[in-house]
């Protein structure tokens, strides 16, 4: 926005400046041809306009001063209109000029991501979701086929992929090989299943969150490949539920979730290859953090998760701990956890 006032400003300086050479220049013609010529005072402004406007003089034979005089108002007239044109041709053709390369940085920017989020959809659900990475500064990449929608998340200042998410060329575009999670909110239930797939196919590993409209299809794009598949109207309804039945509960839950808040958080960290924490039990990551945080459970690699685990437990490769601590408490520790 301010860019933009920016570059308004420096157009009407421009303008301002060439306006100011016209009048200098029909001034100083209009007394040259009085004084040169002993012209009286609206033939030597006559004189003047023609040279300036048509940039051609019809009397060739004319005193050596004249002719020089003639030729730097000539010259003086064609700098105003190289500006001119150049105003003109900035003023019709900058925008386009400026959304290809905004295009380019951006594609530059999204080819260097890896272990991004992308969402698949920006309508209700995937703007609560670029909202929410947003606010924890996660990386992300916004894919939708309405431009409408693609031009409120540029506005916003995310990274975008203009196109139909179905399709794999444009997943790879938003960087899905490289990607940590995609998650699959469009409008349509077939959407997502046909997204889920391609993302699958280009890209065994990376984790996928879909929503479903129905429960009966909640199973068809579970298949298909996605781990976690939600169902907003669902979520919330049991979210209300317990706001009426347990409100104190609920108000916990959403100060250790809420990523906003400093006090108290969740963190999920994963045993990565060449961490010191394989193959030993969990009392021997808790005396070497010792700071606070506790592990409220282990999701083993089998998809069985143990709540509030004993000491003896022992971490195994891919084995994810969820944590609760402070944000400093967690990001003390995370390096410990990973490597």
């Amino acid at each position: 926005m301010k860019e933009g006032i920016a570059q308004e400003e420096t157009r009407n300086d421009v303008l301002k400046l060439l306006a100011v050479i016209f009048v200098a220049l029909l001034t100083i013609g209009t007394a040259g041809f009085m004084i040169l010529k002993g012209l009286s005072p609206w033939e030597a402004f006559y004189q003047t306009m023609i040279v300036l406007l048509t940039h051609f003089y019809h009397e060739i034979k004319e005193p050596f001063l004249v002719q020089i005089f003639i030729l730097i108002l000539i010259l003086g007239s064609f700098i105003i209109v190289a500006y001119v044109i150049k105003f003109f041709a900035e003023y019709l053709f900058e925008g386009t000029f400026k959304e290809n390369r905004r295009k380019k940085t951006m594609d530059k920017t999204i080819n260097a991501y890896h272990d991004h989020y992308i969402i698949c959809g920006y309508g209700r659900v995937g703007k609560q979701i670029a909202d929410e990475l947003a606010d924890e500064k996660a990386k992300f990449v916004v894919v939708d086929r309405d431009k409408t929608e693609i031009d409120e998340a540029t506005e916003r200042g995310f990274m975008v992929v203009h196109g139909d998410p179905t399709e794999e060329r444009t997943l790879l575009k938003a960087g899905v090989l490289k990607a940590k999670s995609v998650i699959v909110v469009p409008g349509s239930e077939i959407d997502s299943l046909y997204i889920v797939l391609s993302a699958r196919s280009l890209n065994p590993d990376v984790y996928i969150i879909a929503r479903a409209g129905k429960e009966e299809g909640m199973a068809k794009i579970k298949k298909a490949g996605a781990n976690k598949v939600t169902m907003p109207e669902q979520i919330a309804g049991y979210h209300m539920a317990t706001m009426a039945l347990r409100p104190a509960v609920v108000d916990f839950l959403d100060v250790i979730i809420d990523g906003k808040h400093d006090e108290l958080q969740i963190e999920e960290l994963q045993i990565r290859p060449g961490s010191e924490y394989i193959n030993r039990p969990l009392n021997f990551y808790l005396t070497q953090i010792d700071n606070g945080v506790a592990v409220l459970a282990i999701n083993r690699v089998d998809g069985n998760t143990k709540v509030n685990p004993g000491g003896s437990e022992i971490l195994s490769l891919n084995d994810r701990l969820i944590l609760m601590g402070t944000r400093d408490q967690l990001e003390k520790v995370t390096d410990k956890v990973a490597s």
